[in-house]
């Protein structure tokens, strides 16, 4: 066997190299929905502001219960008097005094204060109820984004799709023009219905690159390409498939509802405060300190005492002209306000998971049947193939058969894609949105299919194929 000169050997070497670094290269995968997610989570500004806010308002409760502990505070001062004569304004006598104090307040009791610091801690549980909105509501967002990008692309692609038919059934018309067996008619229907896909594909390609934007704002980063649904994927059925266990779910789970609980509850600890502004007080008061004065022009004194004191201070509001009793009415109606907003949050709650409980339901229907159709409508195109190759039928029919297929394959990938995103909103109306949901969602993706990747380089095929203009026809 001959063996490789010594010129052919590095050859060699370099591609068993560049095989075997291709081998162990990592799989580069489409962005999938759970990674858009998580990208979402680090970058975006709207929920980092609601996660800060979260955190400030939980230290309302420490300014709260600071009113109810000890209160010591220092003082000191330096003083200097002096007195003249009021005749020539002579020097009299002038006084030097320093003191320092050191108080204690300790309140025992103070009804205002204790709902004041209920009413702190009912605030700060709605910080947190507004954080997990706003996590869900990203939630929404992130995947609303995410398939809006696989609905746009899935009609640029079937629009180009349609193009490439049109375009073959335009070239066999003017072959045919040519060779007699037909009308410059035909050619002429087939370029009209090309322009004007055409134009519908530039605006597609404009509605893809928008969506792209709008996720790449949400996430915080460009996204390069998108998984899409994995091919004849099943749909699940909402669990349970019952619209008034739904219903029920969200008037007693919905995040707004059990905030507007919550904010009854606030303001029935405003309420009290102000009512108990009626009420004595009873505090502790401790006190300790000096004073020195030394006398006139430098005189030194002869001692200084320690004054020290301790006892009860009760206070007891008798006329604030009226002010507690306005406030009082003030914060009755608010609290009727509260109610009133409460209720609008349940039956709206509860509106949205009828809604998107019938949704679901109504999509995986419509889905069927548009499958149903999908098959129908690529029966009737091979039909009206056939029949207008032995001239039964026209060139017209046969467009319109193609353009029917293709309108029924979009609006069949736009259910799939409103059916998911209903069930999100279901899960959410209900209150029960987690991140599982995501992942079960992000389970119906193929990141493995590199072929039917959603990325910006789709709309690149946009001006390709261009027609030249039919023939003129023979006078």
């Amino acid at each position: 066997m001959r063996r490789p000169c010594a010129r052919q050997q590095p050859r060699w070497r370099a591609l068993l190299i560049s095989v075997c670094l291709l081998l162990l290269a990592p799989t580069v995968h489409a962005l999938d929905l759970w990674t858009a997610w998580h990208y979402a989570l680090q970058h975006n500004p709207s929920y980092a502001a609601a996660q800060a806010s979260s955190a400030a308002d939980q230290h309302l409760i420490a300014q709260a219960r600071a009113e109810l502990l000890p209160q010591i505070h220092a003082n000191a001062g330096l003083e200097h008097q002096d007195r003249r004569n009021l005749r020539d304004f002579g020097h009299r006598q002038g006084v030097y005094n320093n003191l320092w104090a050191l108080s204690l307040t300790q309140p025992l009791f103070n009804r205002q204060n204790l709902q004041l610091y209920e009413h702190a801690q009912l605030l700060a549980a709605m910080a947190v109820i507004d954080e997990q909105n706003s996590r869900t509501t990203l939630m929404l967002q992130v995947s609303e984004a995410y398939f809006d990008s696989l609905m746009a692309n899935a009609t640029l692609r079937s629009l180009l799709a349609e193009r490439e038919a049109v375009k073959k059934q335009y070239e066999a018309a003017v072959r045919a023009f040519e060779l007699g067996s037909a009308t410059i008619t035909d050619a002429q229907e087939a370029r009209s219905r090309f322009d004007l896909l055409q134009a519908q594909i530039i605006n597609a390609e404009n509605d893809l690159q928008q969506r792209f934007f709008a996720l790449e704002k949400i996430m915080g980063k460009p996204p390069f390409e998108l998984a899409p649904l994995k091919k004849q994927v099943q749909l699940p059925q909402p669990e349970p498939n019952d619209p008034r266990q739904w219903q029920h779910r969200a008037a007693e789970h919905n995040l707004q509802v059990h905030k507007a609980d919550l904010s009854v509850q606030a303001q029935q600890a405003m309420l009290a405060s102000s009512k108990s502004l009626h009420d004595p007080t009873i505090s502790l008061q401790a006190r300790t300190g000096s004073q020195r004065r030394p006398g006139g022009f430098g005189a030194t004194p002869t001692h200084r005492p320690l004054d020290s004191s301790i006892g009860i201070e009760l206070s007891i509001p008798l006329y604030t002209g009226g002010g507690i009793s306005a406030r009082v009415k003030e914060e009755s109606e608010r609290l009727r306000q509260r109610h009133f907003e409460r209720e609008e949050k349940r039956r709206t709650a509860v509106e949205q998971a009828q809604r998107y409980c019938s949704a679901v339901t109504s999509g995986l229907l419509e889905i069927r049947s548009l499958e149903a159709a999908e098959q129908s409508s690529r029966s009737a195109l091979q039909a009206n193939q056939r029949a207008y190759e032995i001239g039964v039928r026209t060139l017209v029919d046969v467009l319109n058969a193609q353009r029917q297929l293709y309108d029924t394959q979009r609006s069949l990938d736009h259910s799939r894609y409103r059916v998911l995103l209903d069930g999100l909103r279901l899960k959410d109306a209900a209150g029960l949105l987690t991140e599982e949901d995501l992942w079960a969602v992000n389970q119906l993706l193929d990141i493995d299919d590199r072929d039917n990747a959603i990325g910006l380089s789709v709309a690149s095929t946009i001006h390709e194929g261009s027609l030249s203009h039919p023939p003129a026809p023979t006078p």
